[in-house]
């Protein structure tokens, strides 16, 4: 079932199947609630299974010239609250983890588990905040083309030119506007470290790490996983930062795994 709800005066899409314990799936920058389409329908056979549109993507609308995590946070918690949900799985990929890093931390009594896919509790570094200064205003110069350069960079090499991944990911981030990929690019930037939420998480966490991801360091993943005392990680050996459609199988059994604990 599709639906939407009003957040900040903003209309939010989000999408929900099936029955049982609930799993919310953040979808990760540029991207859409569609990401996750092929894990909904084999999810929902044994829970109840939630993806949005974050704020400015798919077929949301932006909410300012911020989105920070929190922001995206609370919009998180408000489509669990419209569907009378109290308690969920967050699963997030890349932003989406970022976004469910500061859902813990806000809303910790709503977090059954947390899983993040290709993602850091970690900051921006200042060579990192850089980057996304320059993104900013490389995007205000020509969107598209800066779009259809970025893309492929979240793929694995060998993926990068003409595989179905890159493009159906890429008709996604097409369809974010100006204004959101800028507002999501300052919320990326001026996030804060959230290890502090993984130390003393009362539920379980799990990163999946692609060791060919060409983002995010896998030997720092892991070390990150060790934070806590409920932590733990898959470690994909072919995977790069968009595991989730490079090594959907694999990724698929582990999220179905873990939250059946």
């Amino acid at each position: 079932m599709l639906g939407t709800f009003l957040f900040r005066g903003a209309t939010i899409a989000y999408s929900v199947k099936g029955k049982g314990r609930a799993i919310l799936l953040i979808h990760g920058f540029l991207g859409a609630k569609e990401v996750w389409k092929d894990y909904e329908s084999r999810l929902a056979k044994n829970f109840k299974v939630i993806s949005i549109d974050l704020p400015g993507h798919g077929n949301s609308d932006c909410i300012g010239y911020v989105h920070n995590m929190e922001l995206m946070a609370e919009c998180c918690k408000n489509a669990l609250h419209h569907l009378s949900i109290r308690k969920a799985i967050i699963v997030g990929h890349s932003l989406g983890g970022y976004v469910s890093l500061a859902f813990g931390e806000k809303f910790p009594d709503a977090v059954l588990g947390l899983i993040l896919v290709n993602s850091t509790a970690k900051g921006d570094s200042a060579d990192r905040k850089k980057s996304r200064n320059q993104l900013i205003k490389m995007v205000k110069k020509d969107r598209l083309k800066i779009v259809g350069l970025l893309v492929p960079s979240f793929f694995s090499i060998k993926n990068r030119k003409t595989t179905w991944q890159v493009k159906r990911y890429l008709k996604l981030a097409k369809n974010c506007s100006e204004q959101a990929i800028i507002a999501t690019a300052e919320g990326m930037k001026i996030r804060k470290e959230r290890e502090i939420v993984l130390k003393f998480a009362p539920y379980p966490y799990h990163y999946i790490i692609g060791k060919q991801d060409s983002i995010l360091p896998w030997k720092q993943l892991v070390k990150e996983t060790e934070i806590g005392m409920n932590g733990s990680y898959s470690l994909l050996e072919d995977a790069s930062h968009m595991s989730l459609m490079e090594s959907k199988e694999q990724v698929f059994r582990i999220i179905k795994s873990f939250s059946k604990r």
